[in-house]
C-alpha cells in the first residue's frame, strides 16, 4: 500500500517545479514599473492629450520616485513633493503631487502602464485614453 503524504508530497513537488520554470519572474519584472522608476532621476519625454502634444507645459521638470511612494518635481531649483503608488495587478501608476501649479495638476491621475523598459515608461490615462499619455525616460 501506498503512503498518502508521500504521494501528495510527490504531486507538490511536481507542481512547483513547473511553476517555477514557467518564467512568471519574467512576466512580473516586465509588467513592474516600481523597479526601474525608483532608480535615478526621470523626465518628462512626451505629455500629450487630445492626440496634441504639450511639451512646453512640464519642460526642464525632473521626477525622482522614491521606493516608499514619495515622488519629487524638481525645475530650476524649485521642488515640488508628492505621492505615487503602482497597482500591479491592474497594472496602474497613481501621480499626486501637492501643488497648484496647473502643469503639474495634470499628472495628478491614475495612468494605465503602456509599456516599461530600462530607459523609459509610457502611460495612458485610464479614465478617458485619448485624453492623456505620458513618456517618461531616465536621464
Amino acid at each position: 500500500m501506498k503512503n498518502p503524504l508521500l504521494l501528495f508530497t510527490l504531486k507538490c513537488t511536481v507542481i512547483l517545479y513547473f511553476a517555477a520554470c514557467t518564467g512568471i519572474g519574467d512576466y512580473t519584472s516586465k509588467v513592474t514599473a516600481t523597479p526601474h522608476v525608483t532608480k535615478g532621476t526621470w523626465k518628462l519625454n512626451l505629455y500629450s492629450t487630445s492626440n496634441k502634444d504639450q511639451p512646453d507645459d512640464l519642460a526642464g521638470y525632473t521626477f525622482t520616485f522614491d521606493p516608499r511612494g514619495k515622488i519629487k518635481a524638481s525645475k530650476d531649483g524649485r521642488v515640488i513633493t508628492g505621492n505615487w503608488s503602482e497597482d500591479e495587478i491592474s497594472k496602474r501608476m497613481t501621480i499626486n503631487l501637492d501643488t497648484n501649479d496647473p502643469s503639474l495638476l495634470k499628472l495628478n491621475d491614475y495612468w494605465h502602464i503602456y509599456s516599461i523598459s530600462n530607459t523609459g515608461v509610457s502611460l495612458q490615462n485610464t479614465d478617458n485614453p485619448s485624453s492623456g499619455r505620458l513618456l517618461i525616460t531616465s536621464l
